[in-house]
């Protein structure tokens, strides 16, 4: 107990001292009703006193629920998003009327602040979300966890054994014994050689009916393959003919009229058709300098088959070459310029000259070969000029120079002509060479341009030369001394750079185009690449796999590239229109696990309950059947819930205790005494 005087203590001890005086005084006059006088001063002596006393005041901390509403694309997919907001709803207003209960909601997504950036798969991570809400809780203050859902959950591994101590309900939203159609395949390869026969494997998941099953292939959105496949059983399947660069495989199966979505009856691919080994022919004349760099970038190259033939004279031509260091196998002409021809895709004439060695109707063979898809390089140099020159034999017909006779041999440093500063081949020559200049070269064949496009000069007369001829492609080098840029100190140059594009160019490397299309994503940003020789910015016209479409401009980054960005989190198939052209690319997510198995359930729930018995006990499922279940507090875990309420444990986590002083007496108490004792002291003494 405490004293909180009203008036200094000073003032009550020495009315306390008078009134004893006092009171000794009426003692020994022997005055009569001392004993009410004491009582009414014992009263006023409290009042002034005011003692007061020391009392604790508990209060508990709000028992708080977490409430999870799952948004997620299985959801959103098969329409269930407005019951689970209407059970999120329902749920809310039933514990905003509980006493002492405050309620956290959290919403299930897969944006990218749910997934996050590490994560590769796109799939339900409830318990990461609410581990990472719990980190800044008290967890002893929790007291009920109730998950909105579809029972499609990825992350049990992430169950977070704190929380096997309070009651986990999951409301369970759509119907039991939902029909799906799934088309699952396994194995689709990103790149596939031509040529050879690739498998995949598909699997039609089905619990509609078990009858075979139509499925269409597609490639480049042209059928190609109907098959039926019977349900639940693992196929084997072999892709259809694929040509070189980027194919877009399709797969559909059959629809269902009882099926809650067909989003997953469908697959899309993007694959990638690429040639094992590219077989190239170099027929080569007089040895040269740059002979050995031409073999050793081919050989470099582990896609490459080289056959190299060196034609130094005609085989009736007599010299004294030793017998030793002559060839014992004939040249094999008739087998590789007429049976065999088509099954190179390169063939190279270095510094080759018209020796009888190959007549007319092979060389003819040659032109044809390229005409009708195949490739040639020719490198030439003075040779170019005599009446040996190729340019007197049926090749001529795809060449696209003509030699005017005239030899230049005098130092000159070869540069890019503009469509060359633009060109795949040549655009990037220079990325090496900002501060130090190309080395000279010393000597080239001055030629005409009837065709194609020169993408290195001197003085405006051409030195590289590519064209296409038919289905095929011819590239020409009018200087025999390229090799400078390798071996010499003083005039280095981007001879491997220029050789290999070139030959790439030639067998067709879709990335050597001059209107190659490259998208990738990162995040929910896509990104897009356009090789182009024009250097005004392009408007395209963009539809994604929902069929929006909007406008996007690609901006020229100088160097005959043009990029542009858009932000999107579909994945499919997406069209670009350039220049009434229209193009298709796909943006996969393959480990996209929320559209494999999209309908309600509670199997998976039940599986990890059944695995993990000891942590599950505080597990109760609900089926949202018609109306939201009744949400109750309870005061034990022994029953948590029923098949139409749920339960949240009432906790009563104290604060710390605060302390507060209180009078004893309360002051209308001591004035009504007061008036008491007066009155009956006044009263008294009248009636004496």
């Amino acid at each position: 107990m405490f004293l909180n005087p009203i008036i200094s203590i000073h003032y009550i001890i020495y009315f306390s001292i008078a009134f004893l005086i006092v009171l000794a005084v009426c003692q020994y006059m022997k005055i009569k009703n001392l004993i009410l006088r004491v009582f009414t001063f014992l009263i006023f002596l409290i009042f002034m006193l005011n003692p007061q006393i020391e009392k604790k005041n508990t209060e508990f901390y709000k028992d708080i629920v977490l409430v999870v509403s799952d948004l997620t694309e299985s959801i959103l997919e098969t329409k269930k998003d407005k019951e689970v907001l209407s059970v999120q709803k329902s749920v809310n207003e039933q514990l905003n009327s509980l006493n002492n209960v405050t309620t956290i909601n959290i919403t299930l997504s897969n944006d990218k602040e749910d997934r996050g950036t590490d994560e590769k798969e796109i799939e339900t991570l409830l318990f990461k979300k609410i581990n990472k809400t719990i980190n800044n809780l008290n967890i002893n203050r929790l007291s009920g966890l109730i998950v909105i859902t579809d029972g499609q959950i990825h992350d049990f591994n992430n169950f977070n054994k704190l929380l096997s101590k309070i009651p986990i309900h999951y409301v369970l939203v759509g119907e039991e014994n939902e029909k799906d159609r799934i088309l699952t395949t396994k194995n689709v390869p990103e790149y596939a050689i031509l040529g050879k026969k690739n498998h995949i494997g598909i699997n039609i998941k089905d619990n509609i009916n078990n009858k075979k099953l139509k499925t269409e292939i597609y490639l480049d959105e042209k059928l190609v393959d109907t098959k039926f496949f019977s349900p639940n059983t693992d196929h084997k399947y072999t892709l259809p003919v694929l040509h070189l660069g980027k194919n877009i495989l399709e797969i559909k199966t059959e629809e269902s009229l009882s099926e809650i979505s067909t989003f997953n009856n469908s697959k899309i691919f993007e694959i990638n058709g690429i040639q094992d080994k590219l077989k190239v022919m170099l027929i080569s004349g007089e040895p040269n300098m740059g002979l050995r760099n031409l073999r050793n970038i081919l050989n470099s190259d582990p896609n490459i088959e080289l056959l190299h033939f060196t034609i130094l004279r005609p085989p009736t031509k007599r010299d004294l070459t030793p017998v030793k260091e002559l060839s014992l196998i004939p040249f094999p002409t008739q087998e590789l310029f007429a049976a065999d021809i088509s099954k190179f895709n390169l063939i190279v004439f270095d510094q080759y000259g018209l020796q009888g060695i190959l007549p007319s109707k092979y060389l003819d063979n040659i032109s044809k070969f390229v005409i009708s898809g195949g490739a040639l390089l020719d490198i030439t140099g003075k040779k170019y000029l005599t009446k040996d020159s190729l340019i007197n034999s049926p090749i001529k017909q795809i060449l696209p120079t003509t030699p005017i006779e005239n030899f230049t041999k005098k130092k000159f440093r070869p540069k890019l002509t503009e469509l060359g500063k633009r060109h795949p081949i040549t655009n990037k020559l220079n990325e090496s060479y900002f501060d130090n200049p190309w080395g000279r070269w010393d000597s080239f064949t001055k030629s005409n341009l009837i065709s194609g496009k020169a993408l290195l000069h001197h003085n405006d007369a051409p030195l590289l030369v590519v064209d296409n001829v038919g289905e095929g492609r011819v590239a020409q080098i009018l200087s025999n001394q390229t090799w400078v840029w390798q071996k010499s100190l003083n005039d280095k140059g981007p001879l491997v750079e220029l050789l290999r594009n070139t030959i790439q160019w030639l067998l067709k490397n879709p990335k050597m185009e001059e209107n190659f299309i490259n998208f990738y994503k990162k995040n929910d940003l896509i990104k897009i690449k356009l090789n182009s020789l024009s250097s005004e910015d392009i408007i395209t016209t963009i539809t994604t796999p929902s069929q929006k479409s909007f406008s996007l401009t690609l901006k020229d980054n100088g160097n005959g590239t043009f990029e542009g960005a858009f932000k999107s989190e579909e994945t499919g198939k997406f069209k670009i229109i350039l220049n009434n052209e229209i193009k298709k690319f796909i943006i996969n997510n393959i480990n996209n696990k929320e559209t494999k198995e999209i309908i309600s359930t509670d199997e998976v729930i039940k599986k990890y309950m059944k695995i993990n018995n000891r942590d599950t006990k505080n597990f109760n499922i609900i089926w949202n059947i018609g109306y939201s279940p009744k949400v109750i507090k309870i005061y034990s875990n022994k029953v948590l819930g029923g098949k139409n309420w749920i339960g949240v444990l009432e906790k009563n986590i104290a604060k710390i205790d605060q302390k507060s002083r209180q009078n004893l007496f309360n002051w209308y108490i001591i004035f009504i005494s007061l008036i008491i004792f007066i009155f009956l002291s006044w009263y008294k003494e009248g009636k004496n």
